[in-house]
């Protein structure tokens, strides 16, 4: 049930730890042999944003709700204290429920704003273009015999489909779209082309996009028009 997937310097990790949105929260432990770090990546701070509420929250702030559990912040990121091997599941649980309380903090206490609605953004993008080869939803089987559900499938000539596979800002969603579009691309199917499509009116760290970019290419949606017509052309 608990989902690990390699990082560039780490190991990142999906809990059974939910935010008020019920996205799992993830960490990511770093280390080597006996001294661990382990960081939910300012997870609780995008949670926030994603759900309309910007990301105003100082360290300061965060800090102050969280110091009487052994743990600091920097840059938004909630960070444990080295810790050993064996503690390394405990300071899993203690980081990501530490997460989750910065979410519920910030949602009870902090301005709402009106979110960008990037799904229903990208869907009326394609269906201005694609509207009678556009499907939504359409599960697609892996290289592992599993579906996996795809936003926007657009069927073209000779047989021919693109994938368009939208991605929001938090671990859970990266982790799946990225587990997804590998087990799809091992197909090696020549008359398959898949897109993974981001919402880079939002901050993103390089270093998520770059993780995405194994599953399939990576497209910023303020790219994504002039982009998907020509490769569907």
């Amino acid at each position: 049930m608990i989902v690990a997937s390699p990082t560039d310097d780490g190991v990142r990790v999906s809990t059974h730890v939910l935010y008020p949105s019920n996205a799992a929260v993830s960490v990511v432990v770093r280390g080597g042999k006996d001294a661990f770090l382990v960081s939910d990546e300012g997870g609780a701070v995008s949670n926030l944003g994603s759900a309309g509420i910007p990301a105003i929250l100082s360290d300061r702030i965060i800090g102050t709700q969280i110091r009487s559990k052994g743990l600091r912040v920097h840059d938004g990121s909630i960070i444990s204290p080295m810790v050993s091997l064996d503690d390394v599941p405990s300071a899993i649980m203690i980081v990501a429920n530490a997460s989750r309380t910065i979410a519920d903090w910030g949602l009870a206490r902090l301005p709402f704003v009106t979110p960008r609605n990037f799904r229903k953004d990208l869907l009326a993008l394609l269906g201005r273009h694609f509207h009678d080869n556009l499907k939504n939803d359409e599960a697609i089987i892996g290289k592992s015999n599993k579906p996996h559900k795809f936003g926007h499938v657009i069927y073209l000539q000779s047989s021919h489909r693109l994938l368009i596979d939208p991605v929001v800002n938090e671990a859970s969603s990266i982790n799946a779209r990225l587990v997804a579009n590998l087990d799809v691309r091992m197909n090696e199917d020549p008359q398959t082309s898949q897109l993974i499509v981001f919402d880079d009116r939002l901050k993103w760290k390089s270093s998520d996009l770059k993780l995405l970019e194994l599953g399939a290419q990576t497209l910023a949606f303020s790219h994504a028009e002039p982009k998907i017509r020509r490769i569907a052309a």
